[in-house]
């Protein structure tokens, strides 16, 4: 899908958080890549926005930082925002796609990093770099509701989950991947990676 217009951003790079215990629920980023797409997101757009924010804070304490930078909240706003503007299960190439697309407007310093986030976000096995393994974890953590956890705390899930509610995250997780079954039973997890 091509981007029309052009995404504005700040021209500073990062947004700092008071402290990293804090739960990051705003990032002008992420507002624009969602301004931009909500039309195609509509309905789950708060189940959506929560995930990606959730995401995001544990990725942040996971990496012991309070800082986002523009290229950490590109890649979480499109992470799996192919599953609607693409309208697939297979998402993740949409999605790159999407970060590719943005990655301009956005003023993203390090555009293979935001690609190997999103691209590699559901590889099975552990990710070198530690950006690329913190957001791997960190959607781990979130899609499995907090039950493997790695270095956070509990505390740290249920703070997190009391400001960013899952909203039926799952419930639409459990959803489309039942749809997908259907059509694909082959292939029930395409964006799975070894």
């Amino acid at each position: 899908m091509a981007v029309r217009g052009s995404l504005s951003a700040p021209a500073v790079a990062t947004v700092s958080c008071v402290a990293p215990a804090d739960v990051v629920t705003s990032h002008p980023v992420v507002e624009a890549v969602f301004a931009h797409h909500g039309g195609a997101v509509a309905e789950d757009l708060t189940t959506y926005r929560n995930h990606v924010y959730r995401g995001l804070t544990y990725q942040l304490r996971l990496l012991g930082r309070n800082d986002v930078s523009n290229d950490l909240a590109l890649a979480w706003a499109v992470h799996d925002l192919g599953i609607w503007t693409a309208g697939t299960f297979d998402y993740v190439p949409p999605s790159a796609d999407l970060a590719r697309q943005h990655a301009a407007g956005v003023r993203v310093e390090n555009l293979p990093l935001v690609l190997e986030m999103v691209e590699l976000h559901h590889k099975i096995r552990p990710v070198e770099d530690p950006h690329v393994e913190t957001f791997r974890r960190a959607d781990r953590i979130d899609v499995l509701a907090g039950s493997l956890r790695g270095h956070l705390s509990r505390a740290d899930v249920n703070e997190v989950t009391k400001a960013l509610p899952y909203h039926g995250f799952h419930r639409f997780l459990l959803r489309q991947a039942t749809r997908n079954f259907i059509r694909h039973p082959l292939r029930p997890l395409p964006m799975y990676r070894w």
